[in-house]
């Protein structure tokens, strides 16, 4: 398997989902020049998405735009609202999200177009009846908020959460709210009574009648509603941007092929647990593994083979641990187990670890039947005896830089290969 393969595998869309979805999206490279466009983007932007490949991201945003998304993204922010820009037409307001996409500079971005929500929040500042005639023609939820219980919901809201308006009138709004979003809610609720400035949307989780909990988008103006304070609350269901977003975070963190966790979540784990090691005083164990003789089976059978064969190997290893050790797929034909915990005892420690190597060296050394496609669309067989080199490196309440544990690790499977 090529280098260019697995970079191509690791920055792949979750297609699945984006199919599903309504909203334009782009992948820009790290010079800001759009590599994938949505089939959306005609419809929003005027352009057609082949004529937006190669060209700079400033045909969508300009640089008020960008500079708003980067020091969102900067802030610890997931995107925030802004202009697109359009082809002969006005521009539209859109919230952005982004993800950067992992070791290939970067970002997905997503767009949603919230124009009609600003424009009725705009509208909704003028009187009672705007706010029932404008709610009742909105393409998003609408609420208005008085003590903390609903006194209007349009007809949108009520399909979404699956409770008719007489159910919801006058009920406590908390009533809805997914538990553990209930101090987000309430707090942002008093600081836009109180007037405290508040991001112009933010998220959180709601309990439905019939399609359980779902992420929402909420933007709020403070009102009068029959001579006091209220709120204004404009509503948009987000599921699908979340799971989008949850699966292109997860591309960060899990190899594509394998399905294990890879070099950033190895760090992640292999740094707590060294954290760990004073306060616990036990001891963990990494065993750096390189696959012997997996070039030839490459260039003889091509790169499925040698996919098949990572595939096992990565089987092999999860079924020889425990459920407390971690294994992992640096890259190419590069394993790692981490071992935790093992015990405070050194001597016993560095025991327990060898033996654990023995037992993946001898699991890994039997042979591999790989089912590849046949060059008539069938099935063909390749029988592959693998072996391994592990190096090892018990790590303690003594260590304290997670770089130097592996780098011994990776030094001891040197030394394993030159003497085989």
């Amino acid at each position: 398997m090529s280098q260019h393969d697995e970079a191509q595998r690791a920055v792949a869309p979750p297609a699945a989902l984006l199919a599903h979805s309504h909203e334009l999206w782009w992948q820009e490279d790290e010079a800001g020049v759009l590599r994938q466009v949505s089939a959306t983007a005609a419809e929003l932007t005027g352009w057609a998405p082949d004529a937006l490949l190669g060209q700079p991201v400033s045909r969508l945003l300009d640089a008020e735009a960008r500079q708003a998304l980067a020091q969102a993204l900067a802030d610890g922010r997931p995107g925030c609202q802004t202009l697109l820009q359009r082809q002969g037409r006005p521009p539209r307001h859109v919230v952005l999200a982004a993800q950067p996409l992992p070791g290939a500079g970067g970002r997905w971005v997503l767009a949603r177009d919230v124009s009609e929500q600003q424009l009725l929040q705009e509208r909704l500042q003028h009187s009672e009846r705007r706010y029932l005639e404008l709610g009742e023609t909105a393409s998003e939820g609408v609420a208005v908020v008085q003590d903390g219980r609903f006194c209007f919901v349009n007809r949108h809201l009520c399909e979404f959460v699956g409770f008719p308006e007489e159910q919801l009138l006058g009920r406590p709004f908390l009533d809805f709210i997914f538990e553990d979003d209930h101090e987000l809610v309430m707090s942002n609720h008093r600081k836009r009574l109180a007037g405290v400035p508040l991001p112009t949307r933010y998220e959180y989780r709601v309990k439905t009648r019939t399609r359980g909990v779902r992420w929402l988008e909420m933007g709020g103006s403070l009102i009068d509603w029959q001579g006091r304070p209220a709120t204004i609350n404009t509503i948009n269901d987000v599921t699908l941007r979340k799971e989008l977003e949850e699966q292109v975070r997860q591309l960060a963190f899990v190899d594509a092929l394998t399905g294990l966790p890879n070099r950033r979540l190895l760090d992640d784990r292999l740094r707590m647990a060294v954290n760990q090691g004073p306060r616990t005083g036990l001891h963990g164990a990494v065993l750096f593994i390189d696959l012997d003789r997996f070039k030839p089976l490459n260039d003889t059978h091509g790169h499925a083979a040698g996919d098949a064969l990572l595939l096992a190997v990565a089987q092999r290893l999860q079924a020889a641990v425990r459920a407390s050790d971690s294994v992992m797929r640096l890259g190419g034909d590069e394993f790692v187990v981490m071992l935790t915990p093992l015990p405070a005892d050194p001597g016993d420690a560095a025991h327990q670890a060898e033996r654990v190597a023995g037992k993946l060296r001898e699991c890994l050394s039997l042979p591999y039947e790989l089912r590849l496609p046949g060059p008539d669309g069938g099935e063909q067989r390749v029988l592959h005896d693998g072996s391994a080199s592990i190096g090892v490196a018990v790590f303690g309440p003594q260590d304290d830089q997670p770089d130097a544990v592996l780098a011994r690790a990776d030094q001891a499977m040197y030394r394993a290969k030159a003497a085989r």
